[in-house]
Formats: structure tokens, C-alpha cells, sequence
């Protein structure tokens, strides 16, 4: 009697190339085989250029596993058992339990033993066991040789946009690609400027015609993936060294990108990969979080009959939690905050305190300075005598290095000679930001009010990320909920609760003049210790416990009453 059977082939690329076994070959032996043994093959099932290391990537095996539950089939020919698997776990896993289950036979043209199914289950599991440490041995052999090659300099795989793969002396290598080199640098060099997104990046250098093969600008995810691809520097990452930290390896390759121009941008690079954007004139951008989560998005819309352009803040609804969603005006926004910062007070005798310290720290910070350009200005100059000394050397003949070895020391120099530059132009930046919120912060103190409401939109934002702790606005109420941080709120006197804090704004409770005084005293003490060199720093973010310094009394409620005096006596 004729045995209905399916055939199943599989060959991987190495394997066809190195040892010959074709899809052709094995369909013909098993149609062969099947021939004289009464066997008739109703269905062929191939995976072509797949490994069997997992059965995850073998469609047409777990197509041939569905057919046999559906359809009427005595059994399954393979040239070799190691085409169904190369992996004992997954093959008993599946491919087994299937053929155990409806009772199949599985028969193998070429192994020891032809009934695979019915016969010695020891021979069957060696042969699956030889099949598997033949995989993982492959493995551990391509790992080393990738690793050596690493070591060496060579980047595996694909080139990245800028570079072009090359075949030299049968080591496949990396050259630059002089087409599209000068865009990668002009990507790098307007991310590096602080005032392009990703995306409009993109549209800047598709005007110069880097464009994908359809012809279009590259996405913003694609610009993100060049500007964090550390090849452009001349380097590789392989792997991970023992401390878990990337395995960064100097490349054959010719960099594209300066190191310290690469260094800038991952400094200027945040989580979702978009630099701090820059707003001329909507104070409020990612200063209010709607209940949400969300921040509230800017954005500007005409008056009634065109009465006026004005700026509006609103959730975007990205969640989809709101159902109505109204913006709240900048100018009512405005209004709310000049209130809230007229309101604060900082007495005279911590003004006094706060300003001589304020003096001593920029004194530090001007002679911080002067000494870290004359260090720069020294050392580019000692970098100009280098290069030009090897230069001279070079043409007279007299150099010790060869090409390449002066070439790699020229590059060197060259890269750090860009890096002080930069490193003059950041501190420049960082230090003319310092003095400027050093003198919005003398200002500030001596009329909180009318800092405020005549900074600048810049020093506004500067001022609201010093006084605020948490700023929210329910979309649904249309509530604002100011939070201030532990100091302000305790310089906050409410004069008339009434007129401020009407229904919409909800703010915080006063305290006693001794209590602001002792709090702002020992915060600013501890705020100055430290090298003041931001913003930041000046402010004073760290919260202590409400019962160890807003109430400094003792009492939890700040009322020392007999009662609690018997049982807490003053230390």
C-alpha cells in the first residue's frame, strides 16, 4: 500500500556554498527514496537560506507542521534529520510532539537509521545532539573571529550613509564616501548649533540633495540614527566590556566627524533625541503639565475679527483623557504670576547675607575663567609649534614617523585643537549665562515683583524654574494649581487671600517671619557652598521635611501649647 508523505528541505547559505547540499539535490533524493519505498510525496515544504537553530524563523516547517494536523499523512521524508533542526529543544518542542501526537512515521534518507520515529530514540537524540553542538560551535567560532576583527579596527556589516564598503587585500573595510561625507558633517554641525530639530534638519540638507533612493527626505528617526553613530569619529563599538559599558575600539577607517564636535552633540541630545527648543515668545512652553501628564503646546490664534494675534496653552490630548479641551491665554497666565511673585518677600537682613556671597562667587567664577583660557591659549600654542616642527621634519626628511604614523599624530592634534576651541566657545556661553542670572538674581532680590513682570522672556523662564516646584492645569475645571518650591513657599506672605487666590489659581499657605528667616538663612548658606555655576545651582531645589523646617517650633501644627510643652520640653 502507497504511503501518503510530504517532503521538507531546508539549506542555509553557508552550507549551500561550502558543502553543496542544494534544495535540488535533497528534493531529488527523497523523491528517489520515496519511489522505492512505496512512498508518494503529495506536498514539498522548503525553507531557503534559513538556519535551523530556531524554529521561529522556519515558516515552512511550521507550515508543514499545520498541514499534517489537517490533512490525512502517514509521514514526513528528509534528506538528513538536521534539516528539520538544529536545535534538540526546539525539535522535540515541536516538530516531535506533532509527528507523536498523529501517530507518524519520520523517516531519514541518509542517517544510520531510516524510521526515526520508531527506532532507537538514543540514536535519534545523538544525532540531534551532534546536529546542536554543531550550531553552537559555529556560533563561538564566528563570535571570536568577529571579535578579533573588531579589535583590529574592521567594522562589520553595512557601511553607514557617509562611508562606502571596499574589498583591500581580502579584509573588507570602510572608505569615506566623498558624495555624501559633507552632509553627515553639516548634519552634525547644525544639530551641534542648539537651533535645529531633527526634522528640520532633514529638510536643511535635502535643499543640498541628501535624499533617500526614492528621492525624499530623510525622517527624523534617520537623522537621530547618524548624529548617535559613533563610526563618524573614526571608531567602532563592538560588544560590551566587563563593566557593561559599550566596547569602544579606534577604527581602520577615516573619520568624518570631529571627536569633540561628535561629544557636543550627544551633550545637546536628550531622551526622545530633540534639542531644547528655543521660544521667542511663548513664556510658558514646558513650564505647565496638564493633569494628564502632558505639557501644555503654545500656540497662537487670531481675536474675533481679527482684534489681534494672541498666544493660547493646551493640552494636545495625546492620552486621550479630555473630552472638551480649552486653552488658557498667555496674558491671563501673565496676570497670575505677577500676582503670585508681587506676593513674595525676602526680608532685608537675608538681602543683606545673600548679596556680599553673591559678589564673592562671581569673583571665583571670573578667575575660574581666566585661568582655564590661559591653559587653552597655552596649550594651542604649543599645538601649532608640534605641527608645524613635524611638518618641517617631514619635508627635510629628518621625521622618525612613517606616513601613517605622522598622519594619525597630525589628526590627533588637529582634533584637540578643535576640542580646546570648543571648549573656550561652551565655557564663554555657560559663563556669560552664569552672569546674567547672577544679576537677574540681585534684582531679584530686591523687588521680586518688578523682576518679574519686566524680564525678559528668557529671565522669566529662568525665574519661574527658581520658584516654581510644580506647575499643573486641570483641562476639565480649567484650574491652574501653582506649587511653589519649600523656600519661596515660605517667603510668600498672602495679604489678602480673597483678591489673589481666586477660584481658579490654588496656592500655598503663609508662615511666620522667624520661620522664613532661619529657613532662607540656612537654605542659602548651603546653596553657596558649592562652585556656583548655573542657574541651577543658585536654586535652592532641595526639599527638607515640612516638621524640620517650615516649623521650626517643634510642634507639628507650630503651636507650642502647654500641654505639649510638659511632654516636649525645648533641648
Amino acid at each position: 500500500m502507497v504511503k501518503k508523505a510530504v517532503y521538507y528541505g531546508r539549506v542555509s547559505t553557508e552550507e549551500q556554498a561550502l558543502t553543496g547540499y542544494s534544495l535540488d539535490m535533497q528534493k531529488e533524493k527523497c523523491l528517489e527514496w520515496a519511489k522505492n519505498n512505496d512512498c508518494e510525496i503529495v506536498e514539498f515544504f522548503e525553507d531557503r537560506g534559513k538556519s535551523g537553530s530556531s524554529y521561529k524563523n522556519l515558516k515552512s516547517l511550521q507550515a508543514l507542521n499545520k498541514y499534517i494536523r489537517k490533512n490525512r499523512i502517514q509521514c514526513v521524508i528528509v534528506w538528513k534529520i538536521d534539516r528539520l533542526s538544529r536545535n534538540i529543544a526546539d525539535f522535540y518542542a515541536h516538530t516531535y510532539k506533532n509527528l507523536s501526537d498523529l501517530e507518524m512515521t519520520l523517516y531519514s534518507v541518509t542517517d544510520p537509521i531510516t524510521d526515526l520515529m520508531n527506532d532507537s530514540q538514543t540514536v535519534l537524540g545523538c544525532l540531534l545532539g551532534v546536529a546542536t553542538d554543531e550550531v553552537l560551535n559555529t556560533k563561538k567560532r564566528t563570535k571570536a573571529t568577529m571579535l578579533h576583527r573588531a579589535q583590529q579596527g574592521y567594522l562589520m556589516g553595512k557601511a553607514p550613509i557617509g562611508y562606502l564598503n571596499k574589498q583591500v587585500n581580502g579584509h573588507g573595510i570602510i572608505v569615506k564616501d566623498e558624495k555624501n561625507a559633507p552632509h553627515i558633517v553639516k548634519i552634525f554641525s547644525l544639530y551641534g548649533s542648539g537651533q535645529h530639530t531633527m526634522k528640520s534638519i532633514s529638510l536643511e540638507v535635502y535643499k543640498d540633495g541628501f535624499h533617500d533612493k526614492n528621492g525624499k527626505p530623510y525622517p527624523a528617526r534617520k537623522i537621530e540614527h547618524i548624529l548617535k553613530n559613533i563610526v563618524y569619529t573614526g571608531k567602532i563599538k563592538y560588544g560590551k566590556n566587563e563593566d557593561g559599558t559599550d566596547r569602544i575600539i579606534q577604527g581602520k577607517h577615516e573619520p568624518i566627524v570631529p571627536l569633540s564636535l561628535f561629544n557636543k552633540v550627544q551633550s545637546l541630545r536628550r531622551n526622545d533625541g530633540q534639542p531644547y527648543a528655543t521660544h521667542t515668545d511663548k513664556t510658558y512652553s514646558k513650564m505647565i503639565r496638564c493633569t494628564c501628564g502632558c505639557f501644555l503646546t503654545g500656540y497662537h490664534s487670531k481675536g474675533a475679527h481679527n482684534s489681534g494675534d494672541y498666544i493660547y496653552y493646551k493640552c494636545h490630548n495625546r492620552k486621550q483623557a479630555h473630552i472638551h479641551i480649552k486653552g488658557i491665554k498667555q496674558e491671563t497666565l501673565d496676570e497670575t504670576f505677577n500676582s503670585i511673585f508681587a506676593e513674595i518677600h525676602i526680608p532685608k537682613k537675608v538681602v543683606e547675607l545673600i548679596k556680599p556671597k553673591l559678589v564673592k562667587a562671581l569673583d571665583e567664577i571670573y578667575s575660574t575663567e581666566n585661568q582655564v583660557y590661559m591653559s587653552n591659549a597655552k596649550r594651542l600654542t604649543e599645538l601649532n609649534t608640534l605641527m608645524k616642527t613635524s611638518n618641517e621634519e617631514r619635508l627635510l626628511g629628518c621625521s622618525h614617523l612613517s606616513n601613517e604614523e605622522f598622519d594619525r599624530q597630525m589628526q590627533e592634534w588637529q582634533d584637540e585643537k578643535i576640542m580646546l576651541s570648543e571648549n573656550n566657545k561652551t565655557a564663554a556661553k555657560v559663563n556669560k549665562t552664569v552672569y546674567s542670572n547672577i544679576d537677574t538674581l540681585m534684582k531679584f532680590l530686591s523687588n521680586i515683583g518688578d523682576t518679574y513682570k519686566n524680564a525678559s522672556i528668557e529671565n522669566k523662564q529662568r525665574l519661574l524654574r527658581m520658584v516654581c516646584d510644580k506647575v499643573t492645569y486641570d483641562t476639565e475645571t480649567e484650574e491652574l494649581t501653582v506649587k511653589l518650591k519649600p523656600i519661596f513657599q515660605a517667603l510668600r506672605i498672602i495679604k489678602d487671600n480673597e483678591h489673589l487666590c481666586s477660584k481658579k489659581v490654588t496656592t500655598l499657605p503663609k508662615v511666620s517671619s522667624k520661620t522664613v528667616l532661619d529657613y532662607l538663612t540656612k537654605n542659602i548658606e548651603i546653596s553657596l557652598k558649592n562652585k556656583v555655576t548655573t542657574l541651577k545651582k543658585l536654586s535652592i531645589t532641595e526639599k527638607e521635611p515640612t516638621n524640620e523646617t517650615l516649623f521650626v517650633n517643634g510642634a507639628g501644627d507650630g503651636v507650642r501649647t502647654h500641654e505639649y510643652r510638659n511632654h516636649n520640653p525645648r533641648p
